[in-house]
């Protein structure tokens, strides 16, 4: 009998860090850690995920402000 991997999850949550609207794309597989996907900044290209990985999906919406309040302005 074939078992189905657990599906893929991916989330958009919007936020703001150092005058910069942003949206970001996390992504998790159930019970699993977090990752970023994707980080579109309004009025910037967007920017492409980490290869890192976060245990909670605020520590991954915490990297993304990070990232986002790092860009030059």
């Amino acid at each position: 009998m074939e078992q189905d991997s657990p599906e893929l999850i991916e989330e958009y949550v919007p936020g703001a860090a150092n005058g910069h609207n942003y949206m970001v794309k996390l992504c998790h597989f159930p019970d699993g850690p977090w990752s970023i996907e994707l980080v579109h900044v309004e009025g910037k290209p967007p920017l492409s995920g980490s290869d890192r990985v976060w245990p909670t999906r605020s520590e991954a919406l915490q990297a993304a402000g990070t990232l986002v309040a790092g860009l030059a302005a």
